[in-house]
């Protein structure tokens, strides 16, 4: 199951350089592309606000 970026997201970018499948995209808070996220939990490890969680 894809995780998604909450409210929480200070679009700091620490989740993005951590994805190993670069399926996470800038936006007013970053987003995961569902169709190309493998759910390996590294974006969800690598955010320092929690913003990451399972869908």
């Amino acid at each position: 199951m894809p995780r998604k970026i909450t409210d929480a997201c200070v679009a700091c970018g620490a989740c993005a350089a951590e994805c190993p499948v670069e399926c996470i995209h800038e936006g007013d808070i970053y987003a995961i592309d569902a169709d190309q996220c493998v759910d390996c939990g590294a974006c969800e490890s690598a955010c320092p606000m929690g913003a990451i969680v399972e869908e």
